[in-house]
């Protein structure tokens, strides 16, 4: 299972550009602490988005084979058909897949430095029990070159607000 998690993370999380990818950032080790500390619905959920996410290419790329067998192009088209595809349902269970792959990503050092942010401290293994946990200062800071650079790059392959806002009025159309 975890090697089917694994792979439908990693589709989401490419690398772009100078960004690493989630494949890069030692995501076997994340998915095994994951398991360990994961309720057992939410690993169900998260076996099932990924089963999906093998399965469904036949609904967004038209090729009646697993995501395994995608080509690089085709599976990143996959990936964001299925994310945005009109049934709620669908879109719902990929957003499992979704947290649970920006969650590592996000986390890793190299990604936050890439984008001008702090890493974050090694995480102690235990849970915070205080009654009143202090929020942190947070210092206002404004979008680093890299970040604007990959949300253009993502404009430019027709996503983004508009085409989502276009391609969400299209699917109620029909």
């Amino acid at each position: 299972m975890n090697e089917l998690i694994r792979f439908a993370l990693v589709a989401y999380f490419p690398r772009d550009g100078d960004l690493p990818g989630l494949a890069e950032l030692g995501v076997d080790e994340k998915i095994v602490s994951l398991r360990r500390e994961a309720t057992g619905l939410f690993w169900l959920g998260l076996v099932a988005a990924a089963v999906l996410f093998q399965l469904s290419p036949i609904l967004t790329v038209r090729r009646p084979w697993p995501a395994v067998l995608l080509t690089e192009e085709q599976l990143d088209r996959h990936a964001h058909l299925l994310s945005s595809h009109p049934t709620y349902l669908v879109r719902q269970i990929l957003v499992l897949l979704k947290l649970v792959g920006g969650l590592f990503w996000a986390q890793s050092a190299e990604v936050r430095a890439s984008i001008a942010l702090p890493a974050y401290p090694v995480d102690p293994g235990t849970r915070r029990t205080e009654p009143l946990i202090a929020r942190p200062v947070l210092a206002l800071r404004t979008p680093t070159e890299p970040l604007l650079q990959l949300g253009r790059r993502e404009e430019q392959r027709g996503r983004g607000r508009d085409h989502d806002h276009h391609h969400a009025i299209d699917a109620e159309a029909r």
